[in-house]
């Protein structure tokens, strides 16, 4: 599938709202515009979050916390950072 075609699929998906499922307070994941979202409880009250498109050939990492020095310390965090790592990749 070509950049346009993709970018055009993505534009209409994000139209519509991000949905998490799982367990909202250990482990969970959102499917929106093309792309999954994950957040997820780690050790010592921190949590990790990210963004992946699974519109590439190979599922691609688009951003994660991984990529930051601050920490992320509530699932509620996790989810709004990684909503709007997707947002701006969407944009």
């Amino acid at each position: 599938m070509d950049y346009l075609k993709k970018r055009e699929i993505r534009q209409a998906l994000s139209k519509k709202k991000i949905v998490w499922t799982g367990d909202l307070n250990d482990d969970c994941i959102a499917r929106w515009a093309g792309l999954i979202l994950r957040a997820e409880a780690m050790d010592e009250g921190s949590w990790w979050w990210s963004v992946s498109d699974e519109l590439t050939d190979v599922e691609l990492e688009v951003d994660s916390s991984n990529n930051y020095d601050e920490p992320v310390t509530a699932g509620q965090e996790a989810r709004n950072l990684a909503e709007a790592a997707a947002r701006t990749y969407v944009a």
